[in-house]
């Protein structure tokens, strides 16, 4: 409890007190940054003395309102306060006060939503994040921004009103909003008002979590947003409808759903993200397709498939932000990567480029291959197991697309201040593997390390690389279609989705 506080007590005065004295903005941030550092401290240090806890905060018994601490929470607030150092030192005092003072309120409202385990404080924390969000990405005035921006109002308000009339037929139903006391008194009841809410609920989940039909508002805002904006929406915000689906999963049995989520948004993104030609843009696409991971982990519906889905968010979101910090601090967020062969790119870049490319395609030891190793080891269905080889197959193609002619067609120059940032930031990526070395044990990484994994990990890039070296000219042509992302058509996909969400709720 104190944990919580702490961390976002911290971030909100450091919003405030940047936003009154914007001289010493960049002090007051950087002292809210130890403010939460302290707090996930605390919470790592209780979570080792009495593993998982739910609390209550308040007086007020059931009425109160209802925090958990497990391996979720840890690693999505430590992912917050990573995220938050490294994206302090990439802007230095660059930014205005007015700057800092959202920056710090993003932060506050995603540190609260790893603690939350009230449906209620979800929807609460969760909007306040999507307010400050459309600020952030229309920050710089510009038109397209600003387009962005109210694309993700609209689609965000429509969302999470569902969200709210759905947790209206679920407390009618439970009787609870805090989710322990909701599981209990959910058990054994069947009835069509439940499923309805439920369906609401997860459909107002999977816009703000980036889950394909609902997610045409992300493509457009992570990639016309300024650059530290898109790599703290990608890396971070986004997940906060994942942490929000990993909670109604402890109450309700949601792994058909999941699953065929999973399968559909990890192909789909990657579909739209290799027939993207703008680096900015293939990465918004790619972090739709990597949220088809974390999905496919949740549906398991095993504690070791919640953690790996769990694991895959935190390391998602160490190296996706580390790609678009990389292309940003380049300049080239927004050029075509077949025209980039006159280009300049700093060297601290391409070693972002390069660690992070390696990350995401899951080349060992680097993170993602120990998240993905330990999610196909406890994936129960073949045609999920298959669908993860083609999500991984799609994200070699778009991650090789995107990497080989930004590191070895371009000429390398020398670095500034902000471009080393990028370079420490690549050195903690690149170690943060030893994270899941410490979480799973030396058993379990023995089994992940075997060389069956081995082999199948190391061979899909080498396919990617040969299909796509085959098949570049072909790729070059194609061009993603923009008309499922305008804003009507956005709506309609979100109606759909919901609808399939029902039918498979209803069916299964």
């Amino acid at each position: 409890m104190i944990a919580l506080l702490l961390g976002v007590g911290a971030y909100l005065s450091g919003g405030i007190l940047s936003l009154l004295f914007t001289r010493h903005r960049y002090r007051f941030s950087l002292l809210s940054w130890v403010g939460a550092l302290t707090g996930i401290s605390l919470a790592v240090s209780g979570f080792l003395d009495s593993g998982s806890v739910v609390r209550t905060l308040g007086r007020w018994g059931i009425l109160g309102i209802e925090i958990k601490i497990d391996e979720t929470t840890l690693l999505f607030a430590g992912l917050v306060v990573i995220l938050n150092f490294f994206t302090l030192i990439y802007i230095r005092g660059s930014k205005k006060g007015s700057f800092y003072c959202l920056y710090n309120f993003l932060l506050a409202s995603t540190f609260s939503i790893a603690f939350s385990h009230d449906l209620f404080n979800l929807y609460v924390t969760i909007e306040f994040m999507s307010l400050v969000s459309i600020l952030l990405i229309g920050y710089e005035r510009k038109a397209y921004q600003i387009y962005a921006g109210a694309k993700y109002l609209i689609i965000s308000s429509l969302a999470m009103s569902l969200y709210l009339i759905g947790l209206g037929f679920v407390y009618r139903v439970g009787g609870n909003l805090g989710i322990r006391e909701l599981a209990r008194s959910l058990e054994g009841i069947e009835e069509f008002s439940l499923s309805l809410g439920l369906g609401l609920m997860v459909a107002g989940l999977a816009v703000k979590g980036g889950i394909f039909l609902f997610s045409m508002w992300l493509p457009d805002a992570h990639s016309y947003s300024a650059t530290v904006v898109s790599a703290l929406l990608s890396g971070m915000a986004v997940k906060s409808g994942l942490i929000g689906i990993i909670r109604l999963s402890e109450f309700v049995d949601l792994c058909q759903l999941l699953l065929v989520l999973g399968a559909l948004t990890g192909i789909a993104g990657g579909v739209f993200a290799l027939v993207s030609h703008r680096p900015k843009k293939i990465l918004a696409h790619s972090t739709i397709s990597q949220v088809g991971y974390i999905l496919l982990g949740i549906g398991t519906g095993t504690p070791a498939g919640i953690l790996a889905a769990s694991l895959h968010l935190f390391f998602h979101g160490l190296f996706k932000a580390l790609l678009f910090l990389s292309v940003g601090a380049a300049g080239i967020g927004g050029n075509d990567i077949e025209g980039v062969k006159e280009l300049s790119v700093p060297w601290t870049s391409k070693v972002g480029l390069l660690v992070g490319s390696v990350s995401i395609m899951a080349i060992p030891p680097f993170n993602k291959y120990f998240s993905k190793t330990l999610l196909a080891e406890h994936v129960n269905q073949e045609w999920a197991w298959f669908s993860m080889l083609v999500i991984g197959l799609g994200t070699a193609l778009y991650t090789l697309k995107l990497s080989w002619p930004l590191i070895v067609e371009t000429r390398t120059n020398g670095a500034d201040g902000r471009d080393i940032a990028v370079a420490a930031f690549a050195l903690a990526v690149g170690l943060s593997s030893f994270l899941a070395w410490v979480i799973l044990g030396n058993a379990e990484m023995a089994k992940l390390l075997s060389w069956h994994h081995l082999y199948v990990y190391l061979a899909i890039p080498i396919v990617g690389g040969l299909v796509l070296l085959g098949f570049r000219k072909n790729l070059n042509r194609l061009t993603a279609p923009y008309f499922p992302f305008s804003l009507e058509n956005s709506l309609v996909s979100l109606f759909t989705g919901f609808l399939v969400i029902e039918l498979v709720l209803i069916v299964f």
